[in-house]
């Protein structure tokens, strides 16, 4: 039994706290002893987590202080004098693996307080993108070479690593998300009310321009409804700091009845069961945990060039891939609203089967751990040591999974 401790902020609704609580539930039901460290409880997909993994919170909310401004200065400066407690807390157990799932946030809590034999960092983002600001660099600088693997959520992910950091390059490999286990309900009702024969078009993410171009979507639903009118209804479902800005362009754009927001939602698969299309417009991503979502449910997907993209569809095949630009989106878009039965041939799932077998995923982080705790030698990179260890462990007759290379597609 492999025992794991990992690292987050809060378990908040968004695409990498999903992906989070799906792998930690699926290491505790392949028999991991699991651990989340949190730097706060209160996350509203905590819920979600199997029982079997267990919890440790650094800082800790209390419903109803935050009513006052006193009450909340008072258990701000309780937690304050805890935190430093709590942290000495964790040298009691002692772990196999940590994991960081906070790339861009300084680990030293982790190397200070957290016994470890092997510590890896998740790569959930283009790290091109997101991984040069300034305290980034600076704790790569003091702890990158702390690390023992590097894991992006994809092979886009791993090799954006692998050029801002050379030097950590051959720490680095992928293994992608845990997919969820979601299917269309026969009993399930439609979110989106009454709209006739619109065209419903759902957007699932967090409500932030700089990674997701809300603005730019809001301006490319202008010009659309300039053109089409009422043919189409654009759901948004999701929330974020965003939020205000967006509903003022709404407004003045006069798409009320045009482009809805539907806010947070915990249960997204009405969603995208009830959709038409769905639109995922990202200026960046890692490996976009809504393209999986939307293609697990058969939907059709329109998504713009960003990383990992190429890995989850193939553009006139499972879906549409588009250039990263306004003019772009609003000129395919424009195009499906002038004949929406080009959607018809993209109502499956079509996903490669390297991004299908969540047994597989788990199985990797296992085969890791086995390469790192026997010293493999990974002159080549570890992605090249586990495809080598992978091989012989078929070769020996292991399971049909793990003997898979991971890039078959």
């Amino acid at each position: 039994m492999i025992r794991v401790i990992y690292y987050y902020s809060q378990l908040n609704v968004g695409g990498a706290e999903k992906s989070t609580v799906r792998l930690l539930n699926k290491m505790a039901e392949r028999g991991w002893d699991v651990t989340v460290l949190l730097k706060w409880n209160g996350g509203a997909l905590e819920s979600e987590l199997s029982d079997r993994v267990k919890r440790i919170y650094l800082r800790q909310m209390r419903e109803g202080w935050a009513d006052k401004k006193w009450r909340r200065m008072l258990w701000s400066l309780i937690q304050y004098t805890l935190y430093p407690l709590r942290e000495l807390r964790l040298h009691k157990q002692a772990y196999d693996v940590c994991i960081s799932g906070l790339f861009g946030y300084p680990p030293g809590l982790l190397f200070r307080h957290v016994r470890a034999g092997q510590y890896y960092q998740l790569l959930r983002n283009d790290v091109l993108c997101t991984g040069h600001y300034g305290r980034t660099e600076a704790y790569m600088k003091r702890y990158g070479a702390r690390f023992d693997a590097y894991i992006g959520v994809s092979d886009y992910t791993t090799k954006t690593f692998q050029i801002a950091y050379p030097a950590l390059g051959n720490r680095a490999l992928t293994i992608y998300n845990v997919l969820p286990q979601m299917q269309a309900d026969p009993q399930a009702v439609s979110p989106y009310g009454d709209f006739g024969a619109a065209l419903k078009i759902v957007t699932v993410c967090r409500l932030n321009d700089q990674a997701k171009g809300l603005y730019r979507m809001a301006e490319v639903c202008r010009r659309l409804k300039e053109k089409h009118g009422d043919r189409f209804v654009w759901f948004v479902v999701g929330d974020g700091s965003d939020r205000a800005e967006l509903e003022k362009r709404i407004d003045s754009y006069g798409l009320q009845r045009t482009m809805i927001l539907c806010g947070e939602q915990q249960n997204v698969a009405p969603y995208y069961q009830f959709a038409d299309l769905v639109a995922v417009l990202s200026y960046y991503e890692g490996l976009c945990g809504v393209v999986n979502e939307a293609k697990v449910m058969g939907r059709p997907v329109i998504a713009t060039e960003f990383s990992g993209i190429h890995e989850q569809l193939r553009d006139g095949e499972n879906g549409f891939i588009v250039e990263n630009t306004e003019e772009a989106i609003f000129e395919k878009m424009d195009a499906i609203l002038s004949d929406p039965s080009v959607l018809e041939p993209f109502n499956n799932c079509g996903l490669p089967t390297a991004l299908c077998d969540n047994d597989y995923k788990i199985s990797r982080y296992e085969t890791l751990y086995r390469c790192l705790s026997g010293g493999v030698a990974a002159e080549d990179g570890l992605q090249q040591a586990l495809i080598k260890a992978e091989t012989a462990l078929e070769g020996e007759g292991a399971s049909e999974e793990l003997g898979r290379r991971y890039d078959e597609e």
